[in-house]
């Protein structure tokens, strides 16, 4: 079964963020709105498998930060 699909429409600022960090981490914009959207309605189950890698990444740099006392 196809995944429904939605049409928004973002103001060009958040465009631009968007587009900005689709360039920067390699991810699909959908990939970043699932994931947004997931977090926002707290249903972590529904991110995408490269947010939640790059979730655990980000705290394992913040876990070894506070360890090393920085």
């Amino acid at each position: 079964m196809a995944k429904p699909q939605i049409a928004i429409r973002l103001p060009p600022y958040l465009m631009d963020k968007l587009n900005s960090y689709v360039a920067r981490t390699g991810s699909s914009k959908t990939e970043v709105m699932v994931g947004a959207l997931a977090q926002y309605l707290n249903c972590p189950e529904s991110m995408p498998f490269s947010q939640r890698v790059t979730d655990l990444e980000r705290r394992m740099e913040e876990l070894e930060a506070e360890v090393r006392g920085n």
